[in-house]
């Protein structure tokens, strides 16, 4: 039956912002009853007076109220525009009396600083856990959230919301002030020095780490140095005391007599201050690269994303180190000349520089010298520079097989014990290195030292780990000449000359990139012009010449770049041949003439 709205009584809603509860709620309960008839009843003074009333004095009364008033409250009326009528008094604020306590409560409850790239922090000092936060990142954002909720919490009503331009104002000041004012620090991921001690971050809730010298290791609550996380870190498991580092050959498929070069390029990374070896794993399938790698990150850098394909560009691959301790790379196929050029760095760590997102002015600097692992099925790395940072192991294909599963159920179940056992040996190695030297040490030093250091704490005898180390670098260089059409090619020319004289080739590098044409078999990275091989060359030339290859380059003139190639087998030869020096001042088809 139809009402005439003449006759339907007209609610009575009088109350004032200084009404009680009762009363308030008492109004909005009877103009919820009616407003379906009389939408205007939700427009009126005394009913947004009593809302704004109930929402500054109780959200848990006002979200029930607002359930209702939901389901009964005309179609054509917007719960979004009822909300806005009636904000509490407090809550018309603007964005920037909001900013203004935002950045009261981070200096009250933190420490401001920079890093030395100019990136900004603030390292917590309430109570709990000591966290040390990226200013601008997602966990900054939640954690000055959830802050500026819990210290605006009153006993009528519950905390209250920063919008996004609030924070991002106060983050203005914040950044300013971090740079300005408070000191500069230094900040790790993952693995940190301080002095004579190594330390581990557990990547825990609690932010524990592990403190590691040559006498021991200790969990310690507030570690000595701050680390940073990024949103993907994930905690490391619990190492144990007396652990064993022998269980991890059971999900790591790594042939016994190259197992001390992968614990060695594992113990060098908890090593943030000495540059790192690269860890190359390659072998056909079936023989669980992916699962091997994946298992040797866990026991140093869990992430939740463990194996990372390649990066689309350099930029790409310096904003992922920036983010994480271990660049984990899975599954490669081929490597390019700039991408090898980009490892080398990561491992040496020099710093990245990028434009900064939306600042066409402004450059970001990344600081990045991170552990490099990767695999693939063939050799991946060609550039000679790299391949002298190489620990490359191949993998056997595996006898047996287990599903994903219980291989993950069953390392989880042991992963304790093998971090524990994994951090015994560095112990032993910390406290014998001062006492380990080289006569000869190799390109990569640091690590060669250090893995003659663990492998003489083991009861090795003086140079076995070198001799080892060796042998696998050179092993590298022969794979890396193998994977390169160019030395390849070479290689082929070279075996073919029959002359009694060392001197195998001289013209210019247009007339050798013609002259290897015939020698080339087929490969896809066989370069384009004399520019592109002169390139190729460069890289590979100190590996062509540890098999004695000389390549000889000279200053390009009129007729082009000159090049020679030569033969190196004893001194006296080498001297006997050479009478002629580049740069080369003429040149008459390929042969050089002075």
């Amino acid at each position: 039956m139809s009402h005439d709205p003449r006759t339907v009584p007209k609610p009575n809603l009088v109350v004032s912002v200084h009404s009680d509860l009762t009363e308030a709620i008492g109004i909005i309960e009877q103009a919820i009853t009616v407003c379906k008839k009389h939408p205007g009843v939700l427009a009126r003074p005394d009913f947004v007076n009593a809302v704004s009333l109930i929402r500054a004095e109780s959200q848990g009364e006002w979200f029930r109220l607002r359930a209702k008033l939901k389901d009964e409250k005309p179609s054509g009326v917007l719960l979004g525009d009822i909300e806005k009528a009636t904000k509490p008094d407090g809550d018309h604020e603007d964005e920037s009396s909001v900013a203004d306590p935002l950045v009261a409560l981070v200096r009250e409850q933190g420490e401001l600083y920079h890093a030395q790239d100019g990136t900004c922090y603030v390292t917590t000092t309430g109570d709990g856990p000591r966290k040390t936060l990226k200013l601008g990142t997602k966990s900054f954002t939640e954690w000055l959230g959830y802050s500026y909720f819990t210290a605006t919490v009153t006993a009528l009503r519950s905390g209250r919301a920063a919008g996004e331009n609030a924070i991002r104002k106060a983050l203005t000041v914040l950044t300013g002030l971090a740079t300005h004012e408070g000191p500069t620090l230094r900040v790790f991921q993952r693995a940190a020095k301080l002095d004579h001690h190594y330390f581990l971050d557990l990547g825990s809730d609690d932010w524990g780490a592990i403190e590691i010298t040559g006498d021991g290791w200790r969990p310690v609550a507030h570690p000595a140095v701050r680390f940073w996380r990024s949103g993907t870190t994930r905690a490391l498991p619990n190492p144990i005391a007396n652990g064993d580092l022998s269980l991890l050959w059971n999900y790591a498929n790594i042939p016994e007599a190259d197992r001390p070069l992968v614990l060695a390029w594992m113990l060098d990374a908890l090593r943030p201050e000495t540059p790192f070896a690269v860890l190359e794993l390659t072998g056909q399938q079936s023989t669980a690269k992916s699962a091997t790698q994946a298992k040797l990150r866990r026991c140093i850098d869990p992430n939740a994303i463990d194996l990372r394909a390649m990066p689309k560009s350099i930029d790409d691959l310096a904003v992922s180190a920036g983010a994480n301790w271990c660049c984990s790379l899975n599954n490669l196929s081929h490597l390019s000349a700039p991408m090898q050029d980009a490892l080398c760095t990561l491992a040496t760590g020099e710093r990245f520089a990028s434009r900064t997102l939306y600042r066409n002015a402004d450059e970001t600097l990344i600081d990045a010298k991170r552990p490099v692992v990767m695999n693939g099925i063939v050799p991946l790395v060609t550039a000679q520079d790299l391949t002298d940072r190489v620990i490359h192991i191949e993998l056997p294909e595996l006898e047996s097989y287990r599903t994903e599963s219980v291989i993950d159920s069953e390392f989880e179940r042991d992963a304790p014990a093998i971090v524990g056992g994994f951090l015994d040996p560095f112990v032993r190695t910390l406290a014998t290195l001062p006492d380990v030297q080289l006569d000869r040490p190799p390109r990569m030093a640091d690590c060669a030292l250090l893995g003659e250091a663990m492998m003489r704490a083991q009861g090795c005898p003086p140079g076995k780990f070198l001799d080892t180390y060796k042998a696998n670098r050179r092993d590298s260089i022969a794979r890396s000449l193998e994977s390169s059409p160019v030395a390849r090619a070479i290689r082929r020319l070279v075996d073919e000359y029959q002359g009694r004289s060392l001197l195998i080739w001289s013209g210019t590098m247009g007339g050798l990139l013609d002259a290897l044409s015939h020698l080339r078999d087929g490969a896809e990275a066989w370069p384009k012009s004399a520019r592109g091989l002169g390139d190729a060359l460069r890289r590979q030339r100190p590996a062509l010449a540890q098999i004695g290859i000389e390549i000889d380059i000279g200053t390009a003139g009129r007729a082009g770049v000159p090049v020679r190639i030569s033969r190196r087998e004893h001194r006296e030869h080498r001297e006997r041949d050479s009478a002629s020096t580049l740069p080369m001042k003429k040149i008459s088809g390929n042969v050089m003439v002075l």
